[in-house]
């Protein structure tokens, strides 16, 4: 195939059905659809539609930061995302803590000892840290592939 398209990749559907099949997935969701060189007059032009396809439907339900760290974990047990309980020899009561890690940093965390706040109190004053932490967050899409990248800039 030589270059490679994000999202894109050249199968044989039958002995000479060849396509361009687009699969992508936002929020949970898959898209996928097959482009048929039959159909659109050649290799060049089932690229060229599957391309433009591709773009329309990347653009659609991004993902953002924001909304990444919003979801909840399946082994979250607090009840919010990014707030645990955490305990430590020097606190052996335990603290709440809020944590993210926004892209290309370390780690933020803010602990709240449950001995000094109380357990509802620190619980609240951990919340209201990751809450703080998330408007932080620079408004930008959750995205790895530098080309997904380019195509939500458009």
């Amino acid at each position: 195939m030589g270059k490679s398209h994000y999202g894109i990749t050249r199968l044989k559907k039958a002995k000479a059905a060849w396509c361009w099949n687009v699969v992508l997935s936002r929020r949970g969701k898959t898209f996928s659809k097959a482009f048929y060189d039959d159909s659109l007059g050649g290799k060049a032009a089932a690229l060229r539609a599957a391309i433009a396809w591709r773009d329309e439907v990347a653009r659609t339900e991004i993902l953002t930061f924001r909304d990444f760290h919003e979801q909840a974990r399946s082994n979250n047990t607090s009840g919010v995302p990014g707030v645990c309980m955490v305990k430590s020899a020097a606190q052996p009561e335990g603290a709440w803590q809020a944590m993210i890690k926004p892209e290309g940093k370390r780690k933020m965390t803010r602990s709240f000892s449950i001995k000094k706040f109380g357990k509802r109190a620190a619980f609240n004053l951990a919340v209201a840290a990751r809450k703080d932490m998330l408007d932080a967050l620079t408004p930008r899409p959750y995205l790895h592939s530098a080309t997904a990248k380019r195509i939500a800039r458009k």
